[in-house]
């Protein structure tokens, strides 16, 4: 019986501390805007409690999300940023070391991929 306890709060003591996978530095590229093509590195951090933080870093400006989420049981991450006074939205599905998914601003969409930095 001592094992199984052992076992049991060992589990949920990995399972308390453990790390979002979205967590850490992305080299990211949006194609195919109206003023070109984007790169730079997505920032992703933990924030208090279950919150996440996000900035995207590009040509020495930093655009920081005023939302990010992950959802571990769909692997997919949405949040929203401001780019030039326009709310931008961001999808993609989070694989372990790639992002897939798009840039939304006033209907339009733009490809997004990112690939974690080793």
């Amino acid at each position: 019986m001592k094992k199984i306890t052992l076992v049991l709060v060992s589990a949920l003591m990995a399972s308390c501390t453990s790390v979002s996978p979205v967590v850490g530095n992305w080299d990211y590229k949006i194609t195919g805007t109206p003023q070109g093509d984007y790169s730079g590195v997505l920032v992703v951090s933990k924030g208090d409690k279950k919150t996440l933080n996000a900035v995207m870093k590009s040509n020495g400006s930093d655009l920081p999300f005023t939302q990010f989420k992950f959802d571990s049981k769909t692997s997919k991450s949405t949040g929203s940023f401001y780019y030039q006074d326009m709310s931008v939205s961001f999808n993609a599905t989070v694989k372990q070391t790639t992002m897939d998914g798009s840039i939304s601003v006033e209907n339009m969409n733009f490809p997004f991929t990112a690939t974690r930095k080793k």
